[in-house]
């Protein structure tokens, strides 16, 4: 069953724009954890000491990575088979993938405004200790 959508030529446009943007920069999010872990293996075959923070660092960044890179290429996958089926379930599950995207993408902005914070608020503390003494 085919539920179509009844879009306008000027909104077709906007999303295969951003759908072969998203592609892209999905594209570089798999490429980037790629040399990102080539980066920790060789490292690792150099011998840097610290290969636990490494490897920590790296899966933390690397789940964040792909959970985005996943999402973008899912919008833009989605977004393609809507536009050339014309169905609107197939819109709503690019949607649905874009606002995933967006919703993790502000959740680490807010991280990091709070370390940010954070980072401030012990500099003033430290500076303040320092400037007693």
């Amino acid at each position: 069953m085919e539920n179509n959508t009844n879009l306008t030529p000027t909104i077709k446009t906007h999303i295969a724009t951003t759908m072969t943007w998203a592609r892209y920069a999905a594209i570089l999010s798999f490429v980037n954890l790629g040399l990102t872990f080539l980066q920790l293996i060789i490292g690792a075959v150099k011998g840097n000491l610290n290969v636990f923070g490494s490897v920590f660092s790296f899966v933390i960044s690397g789940v964040i990575t792909l959970v985005m890179g996943i999402n973008l290429l899912n919008y833009s996958n989605y977004a393609k088979s809507s536009l050339d089926n014309g169905d609107s379930v197939l819109l709503y599950q690019a949607l649905y993938h874009l606002r995933t995207y967006f919703i993790v993408m502000g959740i680490l902005f807010l991280i990091i405004i709070g370390l940010l914070l954070l980072f401030v608020f012990i500099a003033i503390m430290v500076a303040i200790y320092a400037a007693a003494k």
